[in-house]
């Protein structure tokens, strides 16, 4: 039986609350099922999920109000990629770099482009804009101020050396105009500047060209198509398309901007768009064996680390599950009582998630972690319990007196152990980081309520079930026992045995070493925490593949951006921003307004002044072969004269005056079938060209820039609306380097942040969430430290003991560093959390043995928690250790943070503080 007069008040209010426990075991166990089954239905009904990560990142900072502002002003800017590229593509290739495309392949990228839009298109609510191309047309006679300079200037020389040519088709466009034109421009010496030989061969080659292609058209067999347009002004950037598809990498991707509809309510916001889009993708690369498709952006790469993390976690607490339950079987030879205390964590699951709907109301993507913390730190209050619980057993006790002897030794540990775990886990409501303070409020709630359902309910439901031992117990046994354990005391043999004061040097030794390496490393600038998200990911997820060659080439997911009421202002922040290019940060800037403006303006000027006020009118009838013939002949004449110049003259047109020659006897032999080729071909030829010269024209007569010169497929990117209903403008800076390494986000932010204080953007969005991630996370730790120091003092009230109790967290932390600098672990945004578990689990450890060793039998008690202990410490290490099989690698590294953690804080409170306690109880002395 248990002695109360050596014990102190506390104790005694334990005892207490295990006899009523013992008289009201039935009421209490049907008033924590109610509770559950209430705190179920009422979660079923008023839980919400806040999956916006914008939201949980102190909504009120004011570099957040500026994104949320600008998310209002130009709607969602997180797009979703369509990206194709030459086979094989980028996954599973590393070294991915296939030559530059033909024409052929670019129109077979074009029309698998089209092949997935048309069936994506059928799905709006999935995908509310898709922006696949940009009419060229649809610029409202702004089109070409967006086309590159050097293009520009060579339209400009291509017009300048036509000129004569072109007026006089502008006069008649026809073939004989066509000749004449040339003789034109000969008579008027635009020959006669040319500054070396290779330009005269050019001009004469390019004059063949031309008149060779009259010659094979009017010649072929009726039905053939009319020669190509003469002047097609194909751009010299293989980005750019005549089509207004977007390619990036000199051409060798292409890729369709597609915005997927967020359900803001669900875990994975685009999961149903996302895989109908894959489905599609997937029928549309069978059919084209030749390219390569994927899918990438931001909101794919979220979407794929949600469904791993889920699909990952869920496997890993199954497998955990099973381990634990295993573990419990082997170790208490029972399979109801470990069965009672995983009934009685669940419970306290259940009323959790009862309070955190009814003080929070929801769930954010960080606290939703809260259940995987409770089941690895509360199952320990239960393992505690019945182990003390089954040894009183064992000693010929009582379901009653064992009971009570339990809540006596290893009472005020418990209390103590789950207070300081919790408030430990709730230091982090004091950051400012939402999505970590609100994890911190659930799990310090929920480790309250893991208490309670260790301390009231189990015991109850331990009473319930072994009913039949109630009473007295076995009292030989217990006589039996108490003469040993006296005959133990008498003889007082070492508590310390050589393996374990041996094993306690070798941990001291490497909590030695673990703080030597760690503080030397940290003293050379070794940063123990990896800021790049993309480190996280599964790394066969086909969106990681095309994202890394996107940062590599093209960076386009990546932005930061600056907006103004001013397009006069924007101007100004453009060319500031443009002088980062310089500097290697930008790669480029993306807006309303096209880049050298001023530049491109002169020389559409300079075309505009080339080229006729207007064009006639196509002739109501064709050309005929007599009319040919003499425009022929005439422009004959006029290549001889050139040709008696000089040899490099003749050398030059030789190929211009044979060609000219076959049109002089194809119109004298065929004239009929020139005739009626020239009536076929000459009106839609001219037509088109007529067409092509006159949008020129008007092309080069460019207006203002406006919002409503931008085609309305791409306005809502570059013109939006603030608050009060005004127009705003946005201009977009791409990173040069990779945005997703720390440094080079940091150096590109700056530069941002110091020409424009107001500027916004995903790359500033998410060094400042990553900043105040882990300075909310180091603030929590520092909190939690500070927390459970002043709580051990409060309770232990000796320097001494506290220090003892912290044996095993110091290991953990030590050993956990140590290992941290020579591999290449390191913390990071999927496994910071571990550390409170970590010094949730040890912490325990070392207010159970002190505990223990106060208020227990000095060699029983001390034995029986340092097996506890050990029990608790493996299946932490066991339950957490399955993360290591994930393939999201954010939670593969959390659980090498708390399986090496784990391991340094079990051999801790397995060898160091039990060797320290032994040393106190061979002197008769406790802590």
């Amino acid at each position: 039986m248990t002695d109360e007069a050596h014990t102190g008040r506390r104790q005694r209010a334990l005892m207490a609350l295990a006899r009523f426990v013992c008289r009201r075991a039935i009421p209490l166990v049907a008033l924590a099922l109610i509770a559950a089954l209430a705190s179920v239905i009422y979660t079923a009904v008023q839980l919400e999920f806040i999956t916006d990560r914008n939201a949980l990142v102190a909504p009120e900072a004011e570099y957040n109000q500026r994104f949320l502002k600008f998310t209002k002003a130009f709607g969602d800017q997180e797009l979703m990629l369509l990206m194709i590229a030459p086979a094989p593509g980028p996954i599973d290739n590393p070294d991915f770099n296939p030559k530059v495309p033909g024409e052929l392949t670019r129109n077979e990228m074009k029309q698998a482009a089209r092949e997935v839009v048309a069936e994506l298109r059928k799905k709006p609510e999935h995908f509310p804009l898709i922006v696949d191309r940009v009419d060229p047309d649809s610029f409202g006679g702004t089109r070409m101020l967006y086309m590159p300079i050097d293009d520009l200037k060579a339209i400009s020389e291509q017009v300048e050396a036509g000129k004569p040519l072109i007026h006089e088709l502008a006069a008649e466009p026809s073939y004989p105009s066509m000749l004449l034109g040339m003789r034109r421009g000969i008579e008027e010496g635009t020959l006669n500047d040319l500054p070396d030989d290779e330009q005269l061969a050019r001009a004469g080659s390019e004059m063949a060209k031309l008149i060779a292609g009259i010659h094979e058209n009017l010649g072929a067999p009726e039905g053939e198509p009319p020669m190509k347009d003469m002047f097609a002004f194909d751009s010299s950037d293989p980005t750019l398309d005549k089509d207004g598809y977007f390619f990036s990498w000199e051409g060798r991707l292409l890729y369709v901007a597609i915005l997927p509809n967020k359900d803001q309510g669900a875990l994975n916001q685009i999961e149903e768009p996302l895989r109908y889009a894959r489905e599609v993708v997937d029928e549309v690369q069978a059919r084209h064996p030749k390219l390569a498709l994927g899918l990438t952006g931001r909101p794919v790469i979220y979407s794929d680390e949600m469904e791993a993390s889920g699909r990952d976690m869920t496997i890993a607490t199954i497998f955990a599950i099973i381990a634990v339950g295993l573990m419990f079987i082997l170790a208490f030879k029972s399979f109801m009582r470990p069965l009672l205390a995983v009934l009685s964590l669940v419970l306290a699951l259940c009323w959790t998630i009862g309070a955190t709907t009814l003080f929070i109301g929801h769930l954010n993507i960080f606290a939703m972690v809260f259940g995987v913390v409770l089941v690895g730190l509360g199952i320990d209050f239960g393992i505690h319990l019945l182990a003390h619980y089954r040894h009183g057993l064992e000693r010929g006790l009582g379901v009653r007196d064992a009971l009570i002897e339990v809540y006596r030794e290893i009472g005020m540990g418990t209390v103590l152990g789950a207070v300081t775990t919790a408030a430990a886990l709730s230091t982090a409501a004091l950051t400012d980081f939402l999505g970590l303070a609100e994890l911190g409020i659930i799990c310090g709630i929920g480790i309250i309520f893991c208490l309670i359902a260790m301390l009231v309910v189990f015991p109850a439901m331990l009473i319930i079930v072994d009913r039949r031992r109630i009473g007295d117990g076995d009292p030989v046994l217990r006589e039996t026992m108490a003469e040993r354990e006296a005959t133990e005391l008498q003889q007082r043999k070492p508590a310390r045995s050589r393996v374990s004061r041996v094993g306690a040097l070798v941990v001291v030794l490497l909590i030695l070493a673990g703080v030597s390496i760690s503080a030397l490393e940290l003293s050379r600038g070794w940063v123990p925490f990896d800021y790049n998200l993309l480190n996280l990911n599964d790394p066969s997820s086909e969106g990681i593949h095309w994202e890394e060659l996107l940062i590599e080439h093209d960076q386009r997911a990546s932005y930061a951006a600056s907006t103004s009421k001013s397009l006069e202002e924007l101007r100004e922040l453009r060319v500031e921003y443009e002088k980062l290019e310089d500097d290697g940060l930008v790669r480029n800037t993306e807006s309303i307004l096209p880049e050298n403006e001023a530049v491109k303006r002169d020389v559409l000027g300079q075309i505009d002044a080339a080229l006729p006020s207007s064009f006639a009118a196509l002739p109501e009838r064709a050309s005929d072969a007599k009319s040919l013939r003499s425009a022929a002949r005439k422009l004959q004449a006029a290549v001889r004269e050139l040709q008696g110049r000089g040899e490099r003259y003749a050398n030059a047109f030789e190929p211009a005056a044979a060609a000219l020659g076959q049109i002089v006897e194809l119109t004298r032999q065929r004239p009929e079938h020139v005739d009626a080729r020239l009536a076929e071909v000459e009106p839609v030829f001219f037509g088109n060209l007529v067409g092509l010269m006159s949008g020129l024209k008007h092309d080069a007569n460019p207006p203002e820039i406006t919002a409503e010169t931008l085609p309305e497929i791409m306005r809502a990117r570059y013109v939006g609306k603030d608050s009060d209903g005004e127009t705003v403008y946005a201009l977009y800076v791409y990173p040069k380097k990779n945005a997703w390494v720390r440094e080079n986000a940091s150096e590109f932010n700056s530069a941002i942040l110091d020409i424009d204080p107001n500027a916004t953007g995903v790359t500033i969005q998410i060094q400042e969430s990553s900043n105040l991630i882990v300075k909310g996370f180091g603030k929590s730790v520092l909190y939690a430290f500070i927390a459970i120091f002043v709580l051990l003092f409060i309770d232990l009230r000796r320097p001494l003991a506290v220090v003892v109790a912290l044996l095993p967290l110091a290991s953990a932390l030590a050993i956990l560093l140590g290992v941290m600098t020579l591999t290449d672990l390191s913390f990071n945004f999927a496994n910071f959390f571990g550390v409170p578990i970590l010094i949730g689990t040890t912490v325990d450890a070392g207010v159970y043995l002190v505990h223990s060793q106060r208020h227990g039998d000095a060699l029983r008690t001390l034995r029986q928690t340092r097996r506890a202990c050990l029990l608790c410490g493996l299946t932490t290490l066991f339950g957490f250790g399955s993360l290591v099989t994930a393939s999201h690698l954010g939670i593969v590294s959390l659980g090498h943070v708390l399986v090496t953690g784990c391991l340094a804080g079990i051999l801790g409170s397995y060898f160091v503080v039990p060797v320290t306690l032994a040393w106190f109880n061979e002197r008769g002395k406790r802590v």
